[in-house]
This record gives C-alpha cells, structure tokens and sequence, in this order.
C-alpha cells in the first residue's frame, strides 16, 4: 500500500468514525409516518431501490443533510475492503422505503456483520474499532420477524441486485415489524489525525480559522441552528458557483436592474404628470410598476454594498459564512425586504390588473365601478406581502444567496421555496391568467357583436392588440421565473450533495501534503438557469412602459419641458394681448367634446364599458 493511499486512509477512517459520533443525539423515530421520496443521494443513486424515507436510521430528516455524511465514505468505498460496503452504508443513510410499511427499510444484521468482518481489519491496523452507531446487533434479523435487506449466501453484489429488483414490495408482510433501533447516548472524544499529530475533534480549529467542522467539508461550515447542527457554505469560497459565473452574475444584475429602475422612474413620473390620464383598469400598471422599482433598488444596493455587507455573517468562533436565518444582520433585511415584499406586491398587482381588465371588459364595468373596489385591492396588495413577509422574518427562512450575494427566502431551504415562492407566485399566476382568458374571450365576442351591427372595429382591435401585448410580455416572464424556481427546488438536494461529494473526492486526492483550497472547475447548477431568472425577475418592471409608450406619453413630457424650461424665455417677451373677438363668434369660442359624458351614472358606466378601457 502505497503512501499516499495510507493518507487517504487515515482521513477517511477519521472521518468515519467521528461522522458517526452525532449518532448520541440520533434515533430512529418509529412514532412518525413520513411519505416516501425519491432518492437523491448521488452515492446511493445506483441502489436496487429508488425510493427512501425520512428520518433515517442516522436521524437525519433531509436528504441533503444524510449526503453531506455519507459522501465522506466516498474514498472508503473505492478502496474497497467490502464489496457490500455501499450498500450497507445507503441502507442506513437512505434506507428502502415502500408505502406497505410504516418504517424505513435497513440492511439485515448479516450485511453488517459480513461488511464489519472485511473492513475491521483495515481500520484496526490504524488502531480504530468499529464504530457504536454501526452496531451490527441493533439492526434487524428476519428469523426474529424483522423487516430488512438481504442478499442470498454466495450470491455476488449483482445478482443479488437482480434479485432485489425482481423483488415486489408489494408482497412485504405490512404487519412486519422493524426491530427498535437505539443508538449509543454516550462517545469517547474521538481523535483526529492531521500532520502527524491527533487533535480532540470537538475542540480543535479549523486551518481556516473557524470552528472544527465536526460533519462538514473544508468550504462549510459547522453552524448550530435551533434544532440541528448545519453545514452552511463559507463566504468567499466556491461551494455551488465558479467565482467567474459570481462575477458575471453581478454584473449581468448590475445592468439589467438599471435598466429597469430607469424603465419604472418614467412610468411612474408619467403618472405623477398627468394622473388623471391613467384610471382603472389600467392604473394597477402603476403600482406595479413602482413596486418593481424598489425591486431594482435592492439589485444595486446589494452592488454597491458588496455581498460581504449583505448576504454573509460571522458568528462568534466561526469562519464568515453565508446568512441563514438571517435578522441579525440589517443590509440583509433590507434587501430581503426590498425583493420579497415588493417582489409579492407586484405580482398581486398583476392581479389586480388582469382582474380589473376581465371586469371592464367581461362585465362591461366602468372606470367609475372599478374604481370604487380601489380600496380592498390596496388593502390586499400591500397587507397580504407584508403578512408573508412577518411570517418569514418570524420563522427566520431569511438566508443569503451564493451565486449573487443576496437575502431571500428559500436559498437555502427548499421547503421555505416552495411554501412562501413556488406557491404564491403559481396561485397569483393560474388566477390571472384565467381573466386574461375570459376577458379576451369578451373582447372578441364584442367585437364580432360590433362587426355584425357594421361599426368600425378598429380602435377596439387596436386596443386588443396592447392588451395582448402587455400580457404576453407580463405573463411569459412570470412563468419562465416560475420555471427557474420549480428546477432550483427540485434539484437543490442532489446539488449540494455532489457539491460535497466533490470536495471530499478533493480532500482524497490531495491528501495532507497540499494545504490549497478545492476549487470547482465548472459550476454545479446550470448557471444560465439562474441568469434567466434574474433577467426575467427584472423584465416584468422594464415591460411597465410599454402601456404608456404613446404619442400622448411624449406630448406630456413635452408640455413639462415647456412649462418648466420656457418661463425664463417668457418674461423676456413682450407681452402681446390678442384683440377680442367680435360678438357673433362667440358661439364658436368653446365646444364640449362629449357633454353627454357630464353627470353620467354609475349604471350607465357598467352599460357603455368599451369606452372606459381608454387608450391611455
């Protein structure tokens, strides 16, 4: 055996026995039925079994969490002292799940004891024992009506995968029972070997300068939370992303949200021209539109205060990390603020928009009728993302961004994702894209109606066409950002652990003699799905203004510049007062251009509807 190969030995076997010393506070928790899921352990991806369940027989209740773990056997098992070594290692941390039972399925007692009589020689050639949470007697026996995994005597690892999958878990006794799993309360201080000395592993420093990361890699760090201890990726290190697509990232966000704060600026202070012009169904545009300002705002407030400011804490004895749970620090809650409760009250505006277009054109509403509602859709678009955001702070979900240095929910959670991201912004967006059906369904039939009565149709059409137009620029964005949130949730568990995977291959192969950081090549996630979703975050606020892209648009503008610019070349002119005009044509002087628009009620506004969806 080659020296090397030793080094990588000793760190793995320190690894895998002080990996297990957490077992003290683990147990397996027979009171709770939890559903299965499909397993996304990179490791154990290749089982005879697809699906787990959580918590495991290590008492993780994420997969994610049980891969950080069970990755660092990586190189164990590649030295291979048991041809069972892992898949007895997947049983524990991702054991067979089948709905016929309430329990995770382990390995039987006879796979441990085969792997613990190849392996324990290895490991007691360097003084380790085998350890206590891999008890061989603790786990089940099927002669004592225990349900476990078994491969048949002689059989080699692939035939008894065959067999495993010929297997139906359907035809599993659902009255088994799993033997009770009690783990140690107790562990020695284990000893860690690095440059020729041990260390306590509970009280010794990292190179980096933080807390011994008792479970985790070199790029994480060991953070307690509430209830687990946690992994959290360091700031400034290279976990996820390549340090040149965090690069592009800002700069990507940099330009795209000047754009759009410049892009929401003018239709906003188009609106404080002449507000008069802009009345329902099209004011909601507004507020959207303001609400994606402050949006943008948070995009370069996070540039300008660099995401050490932002999304990146140091807690006392631990390396600077990225932010969860996230209220301590204020530049955090600023920009979580700034994205995810302006972020929630535009999409409610959106709402508000498709549904106040479906009443003026399916109901025949007037600006009048839809006006007098302006109160309940205040009322839900700002208190509705405040209460969501109250319940984030108040769960602490808040957590920093890697890839952009920004705080937002579910970063770093995906349940956090789905319940307070995935599942707003999909009910914001089934519901207004059905008024946008019916409405447009409305508008045809009216226009088939005016058609037949031989009335010019044109301006209708016209108006049709915005409509469409704002939509599709509005609706498409919405749902291409949805998509990107659906693949983050989905594949966040299998990047982190092939994230983690890949430092501990790293950690192997350099072995003690190289102190250089592991440093990714290529980033993990697929960095344009992210790119996208920071784009179409921001395009929503950039399309705002093509509802006020108008010649009246320009001749306001106009009128200001006038006003504001032509009052010192005005006193400066010699005053000329135009002569009055002679008696008889008075009557000439002033024409109303709709007086039978004066005094119009509220019924008649819900009977004449088309003439309120005005081509602002």
């Amino acid at each position: 055996m080659t020296t090397r190969r030793l080094r990588r030995l000793l760190l793995v076997l320190f690894v895998f026995v002080h990996s297990t010393a957490d077992a003290q506070r683990m147990q397996f928790d027979q009171g709770r039925r939890s559903k299965c899921e499909r397993i996304t352990i990179p490791m154990c991806q290749d089982m005879p079994y697809n699906l787990t369940r959580m918590p495991n027989l290590m008492g993780h209740t994420d997969q994610s969490q049980a891969a950080i773990q069970v990755h660092e056997f990586v190189p164990l098992v590649e030295i291979g002292c048991s041809k069972h070594l892992k898949f007895f290692l997947c049983s524990l941390y991702a054991p067979m799940c089948t709905e016929q039972v309430d329990t995770p399925i382990p390995s039987c007692q006879s796979i441990c004891e085969e792997v613990k009589s190849k392996c324990l020689p290895l490991l007691a050639q360097f003084n380790f024992n085998w350890p206590q949470a891999l008890n061989c007697s603790r786990l089940p026996v099927p002669e004592k009506n225990g349900l476990c995994m078994e491969f048949p005597p002689g059989a080699d690892e692939r035939y008894s995968k065959y067999l495993l999958e010929k297997s139906e878990p359907s035809k599993l006794s659902p009255h088994s029972k799993l033997l009770n799993l009690p783990l140690p309360h107790a562990f020695p201080p284990f000893k860690k070997f690095q440059n020729g000395r041990f260390f306590d592993t509970f009280s010794t420093e990292s190179s980096a300068g933080g807390r011994s990361s008792k479970n985790c890699p070199e790029t994480m760090v060991d953070l307690p939370g509430r209830n687990v201890d946690r992994c959290i990726p360091r700031c400034g290190w290279d976990f996820l992303f390549t340090r040149n697509d965090k690069n592009f990232a800002e700069i990507w966000m940099g330009i795209w949200a000047a754009v759009c704060f410049m892009a929401t600026i003018f239709t906003v202070s188009t609106f404080w021209i002449n507000p008069t012009r802009f009345r329902y169904p099209e004011r909601p545009i507004i507020f959207l539109s303001l609400c994606c300002s402050f949006s943008s705002v948070a995009y370069l407030f996070r540039i300008f205060a660099g995401s050490e400011l932002i999304s990146c804490n140091k807690s006392e004895g631990v390396e600077s990390h990225l932010i969860v749970e996230g209220i301590d620090r204020w530049g955090c809650i600023v920009v979580f603020l700034l994205l995810y409760y302006f972020g929630m009250a535009a999409a409610f505006w959106w709402l508000v928009l498709t549904l106040s277009w479906y009443l003026a054109a399916g109901k025949q509403w007037g600006h009048e009728a839809i006006e007098s509602l302006a109160s309940y859709f205040h009322l839900m678009c700002w208190a509705v993302p405040g209460v969501l955001s109250i319940v984030v702070l108040a769960l602490r979900h808040v957590d920093g961004d890697e890839l952009t240095g920004l705080c937002f929910v579910g970063n770093q959670n995906r349940d956090a994702l789905l319940s307070f991201v995935i599942a707003p912004l999909g009910f914001v967006l089934s519901l207004g894209g059905l008024f946008i059906l019916l409405g447009f369904v409305s508008l045809l039939r009216i226009r088939r109606l005016m058609k037949e009565g031989g009335r010019n149709t044109s301006k209708l059409e016209r108006l049709m066409v915005r409509i469409g137009l704002f939509s599709v620029l509005s609706t498409v964005p919405a749902l291409t950002l949805l998509a990107c949130l659906l693949y983050e949730y989905h594949q966040m568990p299998s990047w982190k652990a092939r994230a983690t995977a890949n430092v501990v291959e790293c950690l192997a192969r350099r072995g003690d003699s190289s102190s250089a950081p592991c440093r990714l090549q290529d980033s993990i996630p697929l960095e344009e799905v992210f790119m996208l979703k920071i784009f179409m975050s921001l395009l929503v606020g950039i399309t705002t203004g093509v509802w006020i892209w108008s010649n009246k648009t320009w001749t306001a503008w106009g009128k200001l510049c006038a006003s504001r610019f032509g009052r010192r070349a005005s006193r400066s002119r010699v005053q000329y007062t135009k002569p009055p005009l002679p008696a008889s044509q008075h009557h000439h002087q002033f024409h109303p251009l709709n007086t039978s628009s004066v005094g119009r009620t509220k019924g008649h506004s819900h009977r004449k509807a088309l003439t309120h969806v005005t081509m602002v």
